[in-house]
């Protein structure tokens, strides 16, 4: 290679590198600090009500346990979520300064255990050049945070301790996987991983039975590609995986899982029903990222990716290896999967062909990881079957398709939701509605006992891409009762007329 192009190829690595940091900074840094103007909403105050008063680090710890044991028993299996809830709510203790540490962690958290994994997993798969790690990650981190805010993760206490929290703690139970599958580990290290991997998978597994299926399904995959490729059993692997399992187990056959499913459904799907019922929805999830969004030019941005990355060299590799060949085989169609596992436990539960913004972040995050290696695999197949002498001409030809889907496609930059945050946060909107509620939520201590009447919005959604405070106009509903008694007010109520 001549010094002109290799000087060239560093310039390119250079700007891909800015580029890319930059991306993350940006997209990452809105999430985060709009995570600091959280305030207590709806069921914040409902995880809050057993423990208000209770002092002492033992007593908060034995009322989480409590409340633990009352939502298995008649709500749902999430045996971990449900403690974390309880015992972490500022609620109860702790305030808006505890809130925005919790809110904070949960972005930061939730960020870097996703990242963390897909650079431990695409340096396994021999990326070695940091600008096209950095790249890979910034990518992945657009489908994250351009096409929805996601509010029920990283704007609601109980979303992210139900959903936020626990999904990353999955992810570091891949990634702590991974490391330990290493051949240069040392057995100390590779036996930490293990341990580290099976506690929090664990706790994963005691969330959301969206989240419990997704996990173990991953973990799965992850057990099943080394069984193959090497041709042997991992004890550690296959440790990490029952550890998952008879959580996933302890979570499924909770009374609170047929009680509730009970109480909300009159109706409720047949087996064959919540299938089809999941089917038409990863197709319709296909078509919203595609169609709606601009899936296709991502798509696309990673299949040029995979070619330039890993090139003809890797895709030879896996092709000509029969046990490499059928085990990324059978990961790729496990990881293509992924949605329709974190997708069938929701339908069939609530019986409804669709699925809440909190349980989507899941169904989102296995598309990503699904989407994207195919993409990246096929980039590599590409290379391979053209070669060296038609290399530059598909090089061109795939770029001209990505920018014409960009051209053409009607989800353009004006409407990438962190650039929206970033506008709300800078004209200042999100932090005005902080210091409205938090003003309000202060006063309430000099209304102990009394039948208090406030102007607030009636649903969470009023601060778009946001949640935020809200109260019915009905001082006996639940999230009234539950805020009144978090309080210490006779009665709330909601003086602003329902919209």
């Amino acid at each position: 290679m001549n010094t002109t192009k290799t000087k060239t190829i560093n310039i390119i690595e250079k700007i891909i590198l800015a580029a890319s940091a930059l991306g993350l900074a940006v997209m990452i840094g809105t999430v985060v600090f709009a995570s600091m103007y959280v305030v207590p909403i709806s069921d914040d105050f409902w995880y809050a009500r057993t423990g208000i008063g209770v002092k002492g680090l033992i007593n908060r710890l034995v009322v989480a346990a409590q409340f633990s044991r009352e939502i298995y028993m008649g709500q749902q299996g999430t045996y971990f979520t449900s403690f974390f809830g309880s015992f972490f709510n500022p609620i109860i203790s702790g305030g808006f300064p505890k809130m925005r540490a919790v809110m904070m962690i949960n972005a930061i958290f939730a960020f870097a255990s996703l990242l963390t994994f897909i650079y431990v997993a695409v340096s396994r798969l021999g990326v070695k050049p940091i600008a096209g790690r950095m790249f890979l990650l910034a990518v992945a981190t657009f489908v994250m945070t351009g096409i929805d805010p996601f509010q029920e993760i990283f704007y609601w206490y109980v979303g992210a301790s139900v959903y936020g929290y626990p999904m990353s703690l999955g992810i570091l139970t891949l990634t702590m996987l991974l490391l330990a599958t290493g051949k240069d580990v040392t057995d100390k290290k590779r036996n930490l991983f293990y341990v580290i991997s099976a506690i929090a998978g664990f706790c994963a597994v005691g969330a959301s039975l969206a989240i419990t299926g997704t996990v173990c399904w991953l973990v799965l995959a992850i057990v099943l590609f080394y069984l193959i490729k090497d041709g042997k059993v991992s004890r550690g692997n296959i440790t990490v995986f029952m550890v998952c399992f008879i959580g996933a187990l302890i979570n499924a056959v909770a009374p609170g899982n047929f009680v509730r499913h009970g109480v909300e459904n009159g109706a409720s799907f047949g087996l064959f029903d919540a299938i089809r019922e999941t089917a038409l929805y990863y197709y319709a999830g296909l078509r919203w990222l595609f169609i709606n969004k601009n899936y296709g030019f991502v798509f696309l941005v990673l299949v040029i990716a995979g070619f330039v990355l890993f090139g003809a060299g890797k895709a030879e590799a896996v092709l000509k290896e029969k046990r490499l060949r059928v085990s990324y085989a059978l990961l790729t169609l496990m990881l293509l999967v992924t949605p329709l596992v974190t997708a069938f436990p929701v339908i069939m539960g609530y019986s409804v062909g669709w699925m809440p913004n909190r349980c989507f972040y899941v169904f989102l995050i296995g598309m990503n990881l699904g989407l994207g290696n195919l993409a990246l695999a096929l980039g590599s197949l590409i290379s391979y079957m053209v070669k060296d002498k038609a290399e530059k001409p598909a090089l061109i030809l795939l770029g001209a398709a990505a920018l014409i889907i960009f051209a053409i496609t009607p989800y353009n930059i004006r409407e990438y939701i962190f650039l929206k945050v970033d506008k709300q946060l800078y004209t200042g909107e999100i932090q005005d509605n902080y210091a409205k509620t938090k003003e309000m939520i202060e006063g309430f201590a000099d209304k102990q006992g009394m039948d208090v009447e406030v102007d607030v919005p009636t649903y969470p959604e009023e601060v778009r891409n946001y949640y935020c405070f809200f109260l019915s106009d009905d001082p006996g509903s639940s999230i009234n009762q539950d805020i009144a008694k978090a309080y210490g007010l006779n009665t709330i109520v909601n003086r602003r007329e329902e919209q």
